[in-house]
């Protein structure tokens, strides 16, 4: 769910792009493969990110094109 209303923020899809999206604008050449990408979302958040939500968060922004896979199937962001 994109806006859940029984949940905190931090579990709501806009919030895990956005720290995807911060995350990869951070790393070298804007890419990350999902497990460092997992990874930097959580030390940005201070919560432990789940594979699933990680995975959510980039299909999301997959979706919306903010996001593409490069040749060796990293996450890049779009410019």
């Amino acid at each position: 769910m994109l806006l859940p209303r029984e949940q905190g923020p931090w579990n709501c899809g806009y919030y895990l792009g956005a720290m995807a999206l911060k995350a990869l604008s951070e790393a070298p050449d804007r890419k990350l493969d999902l497990p460092s990408l997992q990874e930097r979302m959580g030390l940005l958040t201070k919560r432990a990110i789940s594979p699933t939500q990680a995975v959510a968060a980039a299909a999301w922004l997959y979706l919306i094109d903010a996001v593409k896979l490069d040749e060796t199937g990293a996450i890049q962001k779009c410019n």
